[in-house]
């Protein structure tokens, strides 16, 4: 068959083969694409009705349209072959992946997830695969899950009742169709969608421990295993699947299809609920147990040095013990950003537990003498103010990172949370550190934190401090990355200038110390970014959260990776978990509704901003995104008053300006939105203003041309704005163009 050319489609090499036909890469001709084409097997179609009911049905998947589902493209005969023409997908099928040896936990959720989604769709559509299997699922290069062949055996195999008895008893079918096959199916039973999940469910186990959750090889005795046996609990062959995974892939293969999952949604739902990186597990507890501890917060530290100026140092012992404790997988620890709130403050206990939903409070003072410092911690329960636990230390400050380890530990101790093995490595393996480059990384967490450009240039003056005085300092080297990154995504520095700065920083941070959770998203950021290499960002967030899985930022940070490539279910989950670990956060609030917006889902974008907006009117963002998503709900005025407010309070900031004329265009003022552009101009005389925003104001009043000049400018400066391309409903005016599908190519996206 090789050379052969089936109607425009020329056979080029055999990929493929099995009881469904054999699968060949073609070139279609006419579209000057790589395609996938199966020939059918010969005799399936043997007759003009059954042809034509093939056909039907082939329309039907056709338009099956799902960034996870294989697309198919064409149903043909030709000199009496039958044959199907789908998607190409470049990339290793999970079968390939599997042989080489178990999934990582994190990654086998990522593509099961991704897999859960496709079904949805399908079944949505009333397209059952009946035929799941790791050979009909492929993982590209740049990640993407692609599910192939939906509902193809149902059509094939009911044609034939010869067929339908191959494909249970043959050889081949031992290795591939019969080890996912539910009992309703072995048993000739009524199947519904149902079936495709206990096949989901095989497949997660198979990924999470490497084997087969039914193992027999003989086909009669594999089809007794799977009607009469439970498999091995996949944690006996992979200790490192965590419990709640276990309850999932066991829900998924239930003999009875009433008691699995009842759709593909719930089993998304599940998944997303503890995120691809959540490894930890939560005990039940047992009737008239004493409450078990989940939860925690850290209040800020009370500064007893005497001295104003040291207040700083209080806030970073605090964020240090914060990220102490956030190693701990089985513990849910409230962020810095929302227990700062309670600086200074005089709240009930109870009343600070209820806002932040914790079970216990740690509560303390530092004092610095000199080289010396003294930490006060005492255990608070929550609800009812009561005294748990109480002990001071009394440090050298350069043992002031092993000293955070010892209270952590201590702390999970007293409220009986168990630590894992590669937990208790980290918290004991604190190293020593140059006292002055600990006091100088602290300043730089302080100004960093902060987010203006004084502050940010100001932290880079503090994190470069650190590394001259203490080069092996890991942690000092991440936030020398974060503050690079934020300052090439507010647009304070251009992205050629920031990234590779913030990548050079966290590549130093891994290599002085692999373990860091926090180094990996640092790099991660700017992969996806800047460097839109979409398959190592995924990666790196991946080992970064599941390092640690209480770091509040990662989580929100992966999100926005999701968002830009429309998987705007699994970015929701990111960001809700990081409003689980920061719920006071002014800019998790916002990314809610930012998800939102990218979402098209305006309106709920809007509901979403404005309460956070009046929380804080001095916060920039809230008034930015507010004003865009009032643009595109069409309340013009209301969104040049919030624009006009974030100008005012921002100093003009840039992207602000350009929201303005955006909006200015969408009233009907030409002129005033082309004085925006001019004063973007000026701007850029003495400092960083994207293409990217010239170019939405461009669009908006109609200038194709001009906007996509500015697009092209905005892809050569690398502006970490050209990731939203996929999904920026700003620039609707120009997707239907052939130049903004080109662009979407070279960034790296899919194009529809």
């Amino acid at each position: 068959m090789l050379g052969k050319t089936l109607s425009h489609y020329r056979l080029v090499e055999q990929i493929g083969a099995g009881g469904m036909g054999v699968v060949y890469r073609a070139r279609d001709e006419r579209l000057e694409r790589d395609v996938a084409l199966k020939v059918l097997p010969a005799g399936v179609l043997s007759d003009a009705q059954t042809r034509s009911r093939f056909r039907r049905e082939a329309l039907a998947l056709s338009k099956l349209n799902h960034p996870h589902i294989g697309t198919v493209h064409d149903f043909d005969t030709q000199e009496g072959i039958d044959f199907l023409v789908m998607e190409f997908v470049s990339g290793k099928t999970l079968g390939q992946r599997i042989q080489e040896g178990a999934i990582p936990v994190a990654e086998a959720v990522a593509i099961a997830t991704q897999i859960a989604e496709a079904l949805d769709e399908a079944h949505e559509q009333g397209v059952v695969h009946c035929d799941l299997k790791p050979d009909n699922v492929t993982v590209t290069a740049k990640g993407w899950v692609k599910v192939l062949d939906f509902g193809l055996a149902k059509l094939l195999h009911p044609m034939d009742a010869a067929a339908q008895t191959v494909s249970v008893g043959a050889a081949d079918s031992v290795s591939g169709t019969l080890p996912y096959m539910a009992p309703e199916q072995l048993l000739a039973q009524p199947t519904d969608h149902r079936s495709d999940l206990f096949a989901l469910g095989a497949l997660l186990y198979e990924m999470a421990t490497g084997r087969r959750a039914f193992k027999e090889r003989l086909a009669t005795a594999l089809i007794a295993e799977i009607l009469q046996k439970s498999p091995a609990p996949p944690s006996t062959v992979n200790a490192e699947v965590p419990p709640w995974l276990e309850t999932v892939i066991a829900k998924c293969l239930e003999k009875d299809p009433d008691r699995r999952y009842q759709t593909a949604r719930e089993v998304v739902e599940a998944l997303c609920a503890r995120g691809p990186t959540d490894v930890s597990s939560k005990p039940s507890r047992e009737s008239g147990a004493v409450k078990r501890v989940e939860s925690l917060a850290v209040l800020p530290l009370e500064n007893l040095s005497g001295d104003p100026d040291q207040e700083y140092f209080a806030d970073g012992m605090t964020e240090e013990l914060i990220a102490s404790l956030a190693q701990i997988g089985a513990l849910r620890v409230i962020s810095r950003t929302s227990v700062m709130r309670y600086k200074g403050a005089r709240k009930p206990l109870p009343e600070i537990a209820r806002e932040l939903n914790v079970d216990v409070v740690v509560e303390g003072s530092v004092r610095r003498v000199g080289d010396r410092v003294r930490i006060t911690a005492q255990l608070l329960e929550a609800a009812t103010d009561r005294h748990l636990w109480a002990k001071s230390y009394v440090r050298d400050l350069r043992d002031v990172l092993a000293l955070q380890g010892e209270v952590a530990q201590e702390i999970a101790q007293e409220i009986q949370v168990k630590l894992a093995p590669p937990e208790q490595a980290r918290l004991a393996a604190a190293r020593a550190v140059h006292p002055e480059a600990y006091e100088a990384f602290l300043r730089g967490r302080f100004y960093a934190n902060r987010r203006t450009e004084g502050d940010l240039k100001r932290a880079v003056e503090h994190f470069n401090r650190a590394i001259e005085l203490d080069p092996l300092y890991a942690m000092a080297h991440v936030g020398l990355a974060d503050a690079f990154n934020l300052m090439g995504y507010l647009e304070l520095l251009p992205p050629r200038e920031a990234f590779p700065r913030a990548k050079a920083a966290a590549s130093r941070a891994l290599e002085l110390d692999e373990s860091l959770g926090e180094a990996h998203v640092s790099l991660a950021y700017g992969l996806h970014y800047f460097y839109w290499d979409w398959a190592a960002a995924e990666r790196e967030f991946l080992r970064g959260l599941t390092l640690n899985d209480g770091y509040a930022q990662g989580h929100l940070w992966y999100s926005n990776r999701l968002a830009c490539h429309g998987e705007f279910e699994r970015a929701i989950a990111q960001i809700r978990r990081s409003l689980e670990l920061d719920p006071l956060s002014l800019i998790n609030s916002l990314a809610l509704g930012w998800a939102y917006f990218l979402m098209r889902r305006f309106g709920e974008a809007v509901e979403q901003i404005r309460p956070t907006r009046d929380l804080d009117r001095s916060f920039v963002v809230s008034h930015w995104w507010l004003g865009w998503a009032y643009t595109l709900t069409g309340r013009l005025d209301d969104a040049v008053r919030s624009l006009e407010e974030g100008a005012s309070i921002s100093g003009r900031y840039p992207p602000v300006i350009a929201a303005l004329g955006f909006a200015r265009a969408r009233q009907g003022r030409a002129d005033e939105a082309r004085a925006m552009l001019a004063e973007l101009g000026e701007q850029a005389r003495h400092r960083y203003v994207s293409s990217y925003d010239l170019a939405l104001v461009h669009a908006s009043l109609g200038e194709v041309d001009a906007a996509f000049q500015r697009l092209e400018q905005a892809f050569e400066e690398r502006s970490h704005l050209m990731t939203f391309l996929r999904v920026d409903a700003r620039l609707d005016s120009l997707r239907s163009d052939p130049r903004y599908q080109d662009l979407m190519r070279r960034v790296g996206h899919a194009v529809p």
